[in-house]
């Protein structure tokens, strides 16, 4: 999951503090670790917002509501959000700020709140933000861009995933049973990881958006397996 970090010059220390309260595999942008030297500013920025994350945090307080770049970055997203026909905005409130003051499209969204700038509320505010990007993505994941084509195979996929995605989906293929599954509890044990894990949870779920697996509830165990798709098995057997 890619997420752009929108904010104000003087608040990049907070921003960074927040950035490191998120898990590692969230893919957070922020400008000063991705544009190299000699990019175009502006042009390097319209891109990312607009192509290349998945969804857009802005930290809003009363001095950024007249700053020329988060108005501006703001406008990118907003247009990029109409085009997905969904949620792709996640303000930030850092101050107390009247709705009224709020641009007319944020004015009315849920926005999370910073209750002051200590570790320990920026440490919270990094868990919120953490568990309501999950469940945005329980939401909306077909709609969440993936960083592989779909013109391509699966099997071409599978070469392009992320370590931690192929470790994954290996482990799946490797230990599935003769009716071709693997319980929740088994994937927990080899890999290591409790299924409410936020990182395992968003690996499965992504697998299963682009097309690697499938899933069904065992309702006398309580728990999901797991099995390869049809396409991913008949891509495998034919090599």
């Amino acid at each position: 999951m890619r997420i752009f970090l929108s904010h104000r010059s003087q608040n990049k220390p907070l921003v960074r503090e927040f950035k490191d309260q998120l898990p590692r595999f969230l893919d957070s942008w922020l400008d000063e670790e991705r544009l190299s030297w000699g990019d175009t500013f502006p042009i390097q920025l319209q891109s990312s917002i607009q192509s290349a994350v998945d969804f857009v945090i802005i930290f809003l307080d009363k001095v950024s509501l007249d700053s020329k770049w988060v108005k501006q970055e703001l406008e990118w997203a907003l247009a990029r959000e109409k085009k997905l026909g969904r949620i792709f905005v996640l303000p930030i409130l850092l101050e107390d700020i009247p709705s009224s003051d709020l641009p007319k499209e944020l004015s009315e969204r849920l926005q999370l709140r910073l209750s002051d700038f200590s570790k320990a509320s920026v440490e919270s505010l990094g868990n919120q933000a953490t568990l309501a990007l999950f469940k945005l993505v329980v939401d909306c994941l077909s709609t969440v861009q993936l960083d592989i084509p779909r013109t391509q195979s699966l099997f071409e996929m599978r070469n392009q995933l992320s370590a931690g995605q192929a470790r994954l989906l290996g482990c799946i293929e490797r230990k599935r049973d003769e009716s071709g599954e693997i319980t929740q509890r088994l994937i927990e044990g080899e890999m290591n990881q409790s299924h409410a894990s936020g990182e395992l949870f968003y690996r499965l779920e992504s697998l299963i958006a682009q097309g690697f697996l499938e899933k069904r509830r065992i309702p006398e165990e309580g728990q999901f397996s797991y099995r390869l798709s049809d396409d991913l098995a008949d891509a495998i057997q034919n090599v």
